[in-house]
């Protein structure tokens, strides 16, 4: 009772309060480095509890901009892990209204036989016709699959698909030289890759293949793959890709930024060694595939505003927000 007596009478606040240095002399808050990416307030802006219909998972959607509205081909999953693709329209490119019945997109001779697994769209504007690249996955591998649509309701399957294993595919908004040119990323057996170019006289054979001479970070160390549609600049071809490394625990996912020549695109203008968004938030590390940012799509807003939707966790949907010349500064300048 005694020592209860004597400890009661101690002021343990003052005590701390002398052990601590006084504020002046405390060490600052780290700062964040600086991104030309911002996340939206809002996110994640649409996730399966959004859908008008039962799903696990909606993410890795294509963007463009159609009818003045802002036009995303979402990636759904069901509870058998069943992949369709719906639409949603947005007249701000933040709140949107999702189509309640899948696209109708009929099924290759080759995908009836060997099985089809559609999915990450990506969508590409040329002369008032829509084409979507989308990797397919078979019994035989996963391949480049493209079709074209007018509506965003029908689609027309192109032929032929790619050899196994590629994926990753992205189309150049114009032609290159006379050329069609896309993005895509051969797989090697241990799903690591890297981006090449790849072109085409007619959207059908395609060849005059090159890798992208791209710096090496250390967040790249596994795979890199072309995410939004390239977008034309002063400054080069802008690319907004996604890449991986490999940590302890997981396949960490990035974003990052290069400039490719606009006569040459196989050709690297510039590629800074850091990159611009990485899985930080809890939409982006906790989900069916954790501490994924992916991207499939950027839409440039009335107002200059770069929209950039992206997948979180392979979960939901999510938005960050920039412009066409932060980003291209950022490539020249980091």
């Amino acid at each position: 009772m005694r020592l209860l007596g004597i400890c009661s009478n101690i002021n343990f606040s003052a005590m701390i309060s002398r052990l601590q240095p006084p504020f002046a002399e405390r060490r600052p808050l780290q700062r964040k480095p600086f991104s030309p990416l911002e996340r939206h307030f809002a996110n994640p802006i649409i996730s399966p509890q959004d859908m008008p219909v039962e799903c696990s998972a909606v993410f890795n959607c294509g963007a463009v901009r159609f009818e003045g509205d802002v036009l995303l081909l979402l990636r759904v999953e069901d509870y058998e892990r069943k992949t369709e693709f719906y639409t949603a329209r947005s007249a701000d490119g933040v709140h949107f209204d999702v189509c309640p019945d899948p696209i109708c997109y009929p099924l290759r001779d080759i995908e009836r036989i060997y099985g089809s697994h559609r999915f990450d769209m990506r969508i590409t504007p040329i002369e008032g016709t829509f084409y979507v690249c989308h990797a397919l996955y078979t019994k035989l591998g996963c391949v480049i699959a493209m079709a074209r649509t007018f509506d965003f309701r029908n689609y027309e399957p192109l032929e032929p698909i790619s050899l196994p294993s590629n994926r990753n595919a992205v189309l150049f908004p114009e032609k290159i030289g006379g050329l069609y040119v896309r993005l895509e990323r051969p797989q090697n057996i241990d799903g690591s890759g890297q981006i090449w170019v790849c072109r085409s006289p007619d959207l059908r054979y395609w060849g005059d293949v090159a890798p992208l001479a791209m710096p090496d970070p250390s967040w790249t160390g596994r795979k890199t793959g072309a995410g939004a549609v390239p977008i034309r600049t002063d400054g080069g071809w802008l690319i907004i890709y996604h890449a991986t490394t490999m940590t302890a625990s997981t396949e960490n996912y990035y974003l990052g930024a290069m400039l490719l020549d606009l006569e040459d695109p196989s050709k690297v203008i510039a590629a800074p060694r850091r990159f611009i968004l990485g899985a930080e938030e809890l939409y982006e590390c906790v989900g069916q595939v954790p501490n994924v940012v992916f991207t499939g799509g950027a839409v440039e807003m009335d107002d200059g505003t770069l929209n950039v939707y992206y997948g979180g966790a392979d979960t939901r949907i999510c938005l960050a927000t920039t412009t066409v010349n932060q980003l291209v500064e950022f490539c020249l300048t980091r």
